[in-house]
């Protein structure tokens, strides 16, 4: 429908005589309201339902259409959909396993083949009680393992209770190998590194240190506890994970 364009000027210049009076005025108004708000009101419902001819809802199918992606033609609604589905789906998964479990792939030894990162564990009645274990594996080698306990996540002082543990637990593990805790090193940007933090198994401007960043190497930083984080970076002459700095 094609909206009708008014400009108050064209009327500016108008000027009311015997055949142009207030009541031909006020039947004007009202036509242009007529076409504004109550056509439009007509319109748009049966474009909706016409719309709504597209969509068969089977006898499987959900009784919150958002559940069902296939169902919407908008791409944004289909990725919320999707998110929401893959989240429930989670949240049945651990109603049923209690497991709390992410991994990512990513070439940490430089070999041209990633290796798994894993970081799993399953919540007892206690939150603080979950044994958290990180991995590195490359096949079934497993080249770095740690493992801690969750009550260092959380500060004593706070006295939370364990449905707030438990959330901010989760998210700590969905985010445990985000983008930001992985940085490309060279011999420059460890040298201003260990300006901040405190050296670990390389020693700072020694030649051990020039000879594994002689070429830009990974270097993940492990979300430990509240007060202990460590850089994770791979060297090949000791064919092994070591920690370049902790803080």
């Amino acid at each position: 429908m094609e909206k009708l364009n008014l400009d108050y000027a064209d009327f500016a210049d108008v000027k009311l005589n015997s055949r142009f009076t207030p009541k031909i005025l006020v039947r004007t108004t009202f036509i242009v309201l007529l076409s504004y708000f109550i056509l439009p009101s007509i319109y748009f419902p049966l474009t909706v339902r016409a719309q709504q001819t597209h969509v068969s809802a089977g006898p499987s199918a959900a009784v919150d259409s958002l559940h069902v992606a296939e169902q919407y033609m908008d791409s944004l609604l289909k990725a919320d959909s999707l998110e929401r589905v893959l989240r429930l789906e989670e949240e049945r998964r651990f109603e049923r396993t209690h497991q709390l479990a992410t991994q990512r792939e990513i070439d940490l030894t430089n070999d041209g083949k990633p290796e798994v990162l894993r970081l799993s564990g399953y919540v007892p009645k206690r939150v603080d009680d979950t044994r958290l274990t990180f991995t590195i594996k490359s096949g079934k080698k497993t080249l770095f393992e740690d493992s801690w306990l969750a009550g260092g996540y959380f500060d004593t002082m706070d006295h939370l209770t364990d449905s707030v543990k438990l959330k901010r637990l989760r998210m700590i593990v969905t985010v445990f190998f985000a983008n930001e805790n992985f940085e490309v090193v060279d011999s420059n940007d460890f040298s201003d590194m260990m300006k901040r933090v405190i050296p670990a198994d390389i020693p700072p401007h020694s030649n051990e240190a020039a000879e594994l960043f002689r070429e830009p190497r990974v270097m993940y930083s492990v979300f430990h506890s509240r007060d202990y984080w460590y850089g994770l970076i791979w060297d090949p002459k000791k064919n092994r994970f070591v920690k370049a700095w902790r803080n």
